[in-house]
């Protein structure tokens, strides 16, 4: 198994943990945490963009090779280490895997055969759920024309409700992260990279207790 693409989607995952505890602090908090609540609510938008982000990015590492041949495919020279447009790298992986975002995970329940299952996680992850959320995270980090009224209404509905927004999000995407599993397929080189196979690996992570800094990680090899 190369040991890169789990210590790098790992250390993505201690950067999401960082960024729930950064919105966490701002929403436990009495009274605004930079300058005022429309600044902290704008602040935590950027926690939840950049959280779809470390996602996106992380999620090459399970099946590098597939989506670097799938970009070859779209485009033959194409480099997938200069894509830069998360939205863009959510749809492709779709393509290469249907399991590629990470499956939430309850509690685990002994077996009788000595193995062990998890039941299902709180949340479901929805590709079109983070895309969604990628997308209103960005709506409430740019300025507006000020002299296109429709921009400025949109704008006063958006912030008037951007803090139970805030909250519904962050939970959803904490339901689907905190404890989860994420799976790559098998891949031969020269095969097409839309094939869907067998699951080659999957890691266990589990963010632990909100106050600490690390993740737990364990990586299971398909047989």
């Amino acid at each position: 198994m190369d040991l890169v693409s789990p210590h790098l989607y790992r250390d993505h995952m201690i950067e999401v943990k960082r960024r729930f505890k950064s919105i966490d602090r701002i929403l436990g908090a009495k009274k605004p945490r930079t300058l005022t609540s429309e600044l902290d609510d704008e602040f935590m938008w950027l926690q939840l963009r950049q959280i779809v982000e470390l996602v996106a990015y992380s999620a090459i590492a399970a099946d590098e090779e597939r989506y670097a041949a799938l970009r070859q495919e779209q485009d033959k020279n194409a480099d997938y280490r200069v894509d830069s447009k998360p939205a863009k790298v959510l749809k492709h992986l779709a393509l290469v895997n249907p399991h590629f975002l990470p499956k939430s995970l309850g509690v685990m329940v002994p077996q009788a055969d000595g193995t062990k299952h998890f039941e299902h996680g709180s949340e479901v992850a929805l590709l079109d759920r983070f895309l969604e959320i990628h997308d209103v995270a960005g709506q409430h980090l740019h300025a507006i024309n000020p002299f296109n009224e429709a921009d400025v209404l949109s704008q006063k509905s958006r912030l008037a409700t951007a803090r139970s927004r805030i909250e519904r999000e962050a939970a959803y995407l904490k339901g689907v992260l905190w404890d989860h599993a994420k799976v790559g397929l098998q891949f031969q080189p020269g095969s097409s990279p839309r094939a869907v196979e067998n699951a080659e690996q999957a890691w266990i992570v589990k963010f632990g207790q909100a106050e600490t800094e690390g993740v737990q990680m364990l990586l299971a090899k398909g047989i």
